[in-house]
């Protein structure tokens, strides 16, 4: 079983996040014709021009990833968020909820998030894989011009990794953290349809369409 993110959603944050990056640039045009305002607020609004304008065309990219989605089988969650990957067994579930906790842009758009406490993180550690979103066009190709420009100075270890589970650990007493927008579903039927899976496999077909239709 495979779920997709929703879409419309994704598309929705990355054209507002493009509309305030557009306003920002014209207001801050606007200052620099006033020779009175200061330079550090000419600056601010500028760098929040541009941070609107990268995570604008994230969220687009996310919407156009063909290849997105979580996949649900009898071993467990297989991950592919757009931005990584990771796989998840059923027995290193601890246990799932549902937090309000924004740790990231990704939240953004999402009003809850999926929230998954593992036995052990180790597992996660060594499946866990960043790539970029499946989707084409002229942004996802100069995307991916950037990042192959910028990999060879980029080191990829398990701290950072290990150092935002821990930092979610702590905030949340959940490890991982999935956005309402790329479950295609509410955080509360995601989370009753992973402790369906998590069930012995004969009670599994009959009780998922029930909780998903819900």
């Amino acid at each position: 079983m495979r779920i997709t993110p929703n879409q419309p959603r994704l598309r929705a944050v990355a054209l507002g996040c493009w509309a305030l990056s557009c306003w920002c640039m014209v207001y801050g045009g606007r200052l620099t014709a006033d020779r009175t305002t200061a330079t550090l607020l000419l600056i601010s609004i500028e760098l929040l021009a541009l941070l609107g304008l990268a995570v604008g065309v994230a969220f687009w990219l996310l919407s156009s990833d063909q290849r997105a989605g979580i996949t649900f089988d009898n071993k467990g969650l297989m991950l592919n968020l757009g931005h990584s990957s990771a796989f998840i067994s059923w027995e290193n579930i601890e246990r799932v909820g549902v937090t309000a906790h924004r740790g990231n842009l990704l939240a953004l758009g999402s009003l809850r998030q999926v929230g998954i406490a593992l036995r052990d993180a180790r597992p996660y550690l060594q499946s866990y894989e960043e790539r970029l979103p499946a989707a084409r066009g002229v942004l996802a190709q100069a995307v991916r011009l950037i990042d192959s420009v910028l990999r060879p100075y980029r080191r990829m270890h398990d701290m950072p990794i290990a150092a935002h589970l821990a930092a979610c650990r702590a905030h949340t007493s959940y490890d991982v953290l999935i956005p309402e927008a790329l479950l295609g579903a509410t955080a509360k039927a995601f989370v009753e349809l992973i402790e369906i899976y998590r069930l012995q496999p004969t009670q599994r077909r009959t009780l998922e369409g029930l909780a998903w239709s819900g």
